[in-house]
């Protein structure tokens, strides 16, 4: 992970690369957002990732990747200066289930269809990879919408291990299906214009399209050392990718 993470050094020499670890974290969050402090302490080791990111990039502003990740272009050739954010698209299942429609709504506001294997949102868009610029009303909505996730019975108790939804990706992606809509467009409709274009500018916000941020700009292995599964599963999968 080492190599991958000087990729992003290597590519970009013009900007200022931070390796953060738990610690610094916890410093961020007390110092500067006191306020979330008791809900990112009631959280478990990823979800408080999934949270700082949001926050890191709400205060300072820049771009979040995990360590999985290898930045294959320079930043500067597909991130306008202009922008006032950059999103990917993680998830697209738009084929698999045409006529989707929720089953309930989650106290913070996201849709669920707990009915089917795939329970979330058909498109999702990651939060492995994002930038923003300081103080963007997307990741206001997201912190907010965390916290009140942290302590919804329907996270603690009925569903605790739904942590994409909770705090990561899942979340993001409902406040994004609510940013759309205001500006009277849909996240499927997005998601049919990027099959055909490499990014659309919405508000501000640069949408790109599944294969920008999973191998063309950025490469994810998607090493999901947050699930449990044993080292040698970790070991060879990390070995195949190995650069």
């Amino acid at each position: 992970m080492r190599r991958w993470i000087l990729s992003w050094e290597k590519q970009n020499p013009d900007w200022h690369v931070d390796f953060n670890d738990d610690q610094d974290c916890l410093a961020l969050v007390s110092d500067v957002f006191p306020e979330h402090l008791d809900t990112y302490m009631a959280l478990n080791p990823v979800e408080r990732s999934d949270f700082w990111r949001v926050l890191v990039l709400l205060h300072h502003g820049g771009l979040y990747s995990d360590a999985d990740t290898i930045c294959r272009k320079p930043l500067s050739s597909w991130i306008d200066p202009r922008d006032e954010a950059v999103i990917g698209i993680d998830g697209d299942y738009l084929n698999k289930f045409p006529n989707w429609q929720p089953t309930g709504h989650v106290a913070s506001g996201g849709a669920y269809n707990l009915d089917l294997w795939w329970r979330d949102n058909i498109v999702a868009f990651s939060n492995w990879t994002f930038a923003f610029k300081p103080g963007h009303e997307i990741l206001a909505e997201t912190a907010r919408r965390i916290a009140i996730n942290a302590h919804d019975p329907f996270f603690t108790r009925d569903h605790p291990d739904w942590t994409i939804k909770k705090t990561g990706p899942g979340v993001l992606t409902d406040v994004i299906y609510d940013w759309l809509a205001e500006r009277g467009h849909s996240a499927p409709d997005l998601v049919r214009h990027l099959r055909k274009e490499r990014s659309i500018l919405i508000d501000g916000v640069r949408f790109v399209d599944r294969p920008a941020l999973h191998r063309r700009e950025v490469k994810h292995f998607g090493m999901g050392s947050w699930k449990p599964m044993s080292i040698v599963v970790a070991w060879r999968k990390l070995s195949r990718h190995w650069q």
